[in-house]
């Protein structure tokens, strides 16, 4: 992409940036007085609405608790069927049923009733539930009910009041059916006179026993149940405060009309007072809402209409920004585009100067290691050698870092995660690192916790260049005394952790100087860092790696005391089985202070007289370095520059090979493609040829990858004689 035209992005989505916070806010703001102001009304018609609803059902009361009076005048029993009937009729337009229950003890029983329409008188149960309300210890009160299915399946509310006839041992309570459309038909009117609102009637458990919508009544739909799912988890768990505790407020919820759509509607919610109570025995609540939608006939209209004149404005102004950009991007990418040319280059000479000294480099130490093998070689010389040797594997440590660091900054640097065994993975690296020991007093101990996970899901290749570079450091920075690697791991759903950190007993880092442990090319102390042939690379593609990995690393540090680095890494989950009891002794019992380790010139190598192999590698020094640690063992070298040679030699047979050395990376045909081919040949020969991956990376542990592409193993250049002495032997013993 031109730097112009990034330029041009960058400013465009500055003025992007600008405008959409600016009309963020303004909407913000100017919705907020709008929903504040709708609150305002939507609480002013629940007051409204609040006294109009306590007045109808004073009314229906005051109406019931008239009829108990005639009932209580001291009439005989027998009498009671025909004023109750008379009572009926009077009141033929509002009640339905009228019924006279005695209560003893917790016993009810019904001792006459009438009905006008056919409708069942409560039942004995609904009496009993709200026996205690209606008597309330002989002080007497006067309750309707929620609404009710009668066994006629007809929609109901009972209204219950007690008959004070003097009898308090066997006190008797009215009950009145009325229809369960009673207060829906007044909440109808009362929404034609002042329809900026819906209103509705819920009862203590918060079903609608009042509203426009008749089906919702009938079919006593929930409040809550209107509720749009998956929109709000926290507000079934407001409304249903606001319910429990009869509190009056007001909010903006996202609520399921009559058409069936979730639409967002400003709500206020009062409980019902009663003119003679604070708070009505029915604990109703009075919810008004109004919909928030781009219709001109609604309340909430102007919500949206605010939103588009403010959004309309924030175009215009964005337009004008992007013109302002082009005009702009012209003169401000001449100076990016030199700032690219320059970081081009310095990528293309760090990854091309790292190339080109690969190959001489992987020779130099090879011919050293090889070298070394000579009998009799004057103690000196192999003195001399042995230098050579680390030398040239610290130079190469370099160039590794970095070209790392290059891949890293021209995002090439990828992180591929599979399965692997952390215990024998912890075993490998503490091993590999011994070398850098030398002969310093230094002891070096795992302290892994028991339930380590056998297996788990990373990339094993990367995290081992990271302990890598971490115990490297520790070890370099320690003259004398202890090196500790602590690991452990922990859960967090299906991301396990792997949390280790590494300690030294060396010269620490001053406080003031821990920050810049992670900087590229820098150094703290010049001194120190030649002292201990270190260049500052090594922590800082540390730090690079880490954070590509989403991991986190850490520092602690005390100047004469020495360091620890703690790093996290996720990983992740297999499965729940910890490592065997037998690594977990190993990684405890591995304790390393200054331990002989094998030397090269004391190597004894099996010969395989009469054994033959074949070396592809498109470099011709890279051949004559591999053909020069093969031949001592007795073996017939032959060398090739292609993969497409060594595929047309092995698909003719002759001569035969008993192993073959395949370089990873070559031009037009490389190693994986060429090992492909030979495995499809399908005869018995190429089946079990031995074909061994000559891999031109300093970093081991992905050699799955290999394997599972054909290769029977794996060598990293420059090659190890001890790893190559390993797998000739092995190819030895199995043919």
């Amino acid at each position: 992409m031109a730097t112009r035209l990034k330029v041009f992005l960058i400013i465009t989505l500055i003025v992007l940036a600008i405008t959409v916070s600016s009309m963020l806010i303004s909407i913000s703001s100017a919705q907020g007085q709008i929903l504040t102001t709708l609150e305002t009304n939507m609480e002013m018609l629940a007051s409204a609405s609040n006294e109009y609803v306590m007045k109808e059902m004073d009314l229906l009361k005051a109406d019931a608790a008239a009829v108990a009076y005639a009932l209580s005048l001291g009439y005989q029993d027998y009498e009671l069927p025909a004023i109750i009937q008379d009572q009926a009729f009077a009141y033929s337009e509002k009640f339905e049923t009228i019924a006279v229950f005695e209560l003893i003890e917790s016993s009810c029983r019904m001792v006459s009733g009438y009905s006008n329409t056919g409708v069942s008188p409560p039942p004995e149960d609904v009496v009993r539930e709200y026996r205690n309300i209606v008597l309330n210890d002989g002080d007497g009160e006067r309750v309707i009910t929620t609404t009710y299915n009668d066994p006629s399946g007809e929609l109901v509310f009972y209204v219950f009041v007690p008959i004070d006839d003097g009898n308090k041992f066997r006190p008797r309570i009215l009950g009145i059916t009325v229809s369960g459309s009673f207060f829906s038909e007044r909440m109808k009117q009362l929404t034609k006179m002042n329809p900026s609102g819906r209103i509705s009637i819920l009862d203590k458990e918060g079903t609608i026993i009042a509203d426009i919508n008749d089906t919702w009544v009938e079919e006593r739909l929930s409040f809550l149940e209107r509720i749009a799912a998956g929109v709000n988890s926290n507000t079934s768990v407001e409304i249903q405060e606001i319910l429990s505790t009869n509190k009056t407020g007001a909010g903006r919820y996202t609520l399921i009309e009559l058409d069936g759509k979730a639409v967002g509607n400003v709500t206020a919610f009062m409980a019902i007072q009663s003119t003679e109570k604070i708070q009505s025995p029915e604990k109703w609540v009075i919810a008004v809402s109004t919909p928030i939608i781009k219709d001109r006939r609604y309340v909430g209209y102007s919500y949206f209409a605010i939103r588009g004149m403010i959004l309309l404005s924030g175009i215009i102004f964005m337009v004008m920004g992007v013109l302002a950009a082009t005009l702009a991007s012209g003169i401000i990418a001449k100076p990016f585009e030199l700032l690219k040319a320059a970081t081009k280059a310095k990528t293309a000479f760090i990854a091309n100067m790292s190339h080109d000294l690969r190959t001489p480099l992987n020779a130099i130490v090879s011919f050293s290691q090889l070298s070394r093998t000579i009998q009799k070689l004057p103690p000196e010389i192999g003195d001399h050698q042995k230098k050579i040797f680390e030398s040239g594997m610290h130079i190469l440590g370099v160039i590794n870092d970095l070209l790392d660091i290059s891949n890293i900054e021209s995002g090439k640097f990828g992180v591929i995660s599979a399965e692997y065994d952390l215990p024998n993975f912890i075993l490998d690296t503490a091993n590999s690192n011994m070398r850098h020991i030398g002969s310093r007093p230094i002891v070096f101990n795992i302290i892994p916790r028991d339930d380590l996970p056998a297996r788990l899901i990373g990339d094993s290749l990367r995290i081992r260049q990271i302990f890598n570079n971490l115990l490297r450091n520790a070890i370099a920075n320690t003259k004398a005394g202890t090196v500790e690697w602590k690991i452990f791991t922990e859960r967090d759903e299906n991301t396990i952790w792997v949390v280790s950190s590494i300690s030294d007993s060396g010269p620490g880092v001053n406080p003031e100087d821990v920050d810049k442990l992670f900087l590229d090319y820098s150094s703290l102390d010049t001194q120190k860092m030649r002292s201990s042939h270190g260049t500052g690379l090594g922590l800082a593609l540390t730090k690079k790696i880490v954070d590509l990995m989403k991991g986190t690393i850490s520092v602690e540090s005390v100047s004469g005391k020495g360091t620890v680095f703690t790093v996290r890494l996720p990983h992740k989950f297999v499965n729940d089985e910890p490592m065997s009891a037998e690594l977990a002794e190993k990684l405890k019992a591995f304790k390393t202070s200054v331990r002989k380790r094998a030397d090269i010139a004391d190597m004894q190598r099996v010969q395989l007289s009469g054994a033959r192999a074949l070396v592809v590698d498109d470099v011709e020094l890279n051949l004559d370095v591999t053909r020069g640690m093969i031949e001592p063992y007795g073996i017939q070298v032959d060398g090739v520059s292609s993969g497409q040679e060594a595929v047309d030699i092995i698909r003719k047979g002759e001569p035969r090979y008993d192993m073959v050395f395949m370089n990873r990376w070559m031009p037009e045909m490389d190693g994986i493609e060429a090992v492909r081919i030979i495995r499809e040949i399908g005869n018995e020969y190429v089946k079990n040829l031995p074909v061994i991956a000559l891999v031109a990376n300093a970093i081991t542990g992905n050699n799955a990858f290999f394997i599972n592409s054909g290769f029977r193993a794996v060598l990293s250049k420059p090659i190890n004689v001890f790893k190559l002495d390993e797998i000739i032997n092995q190819l030895a013993v199995k043919k």
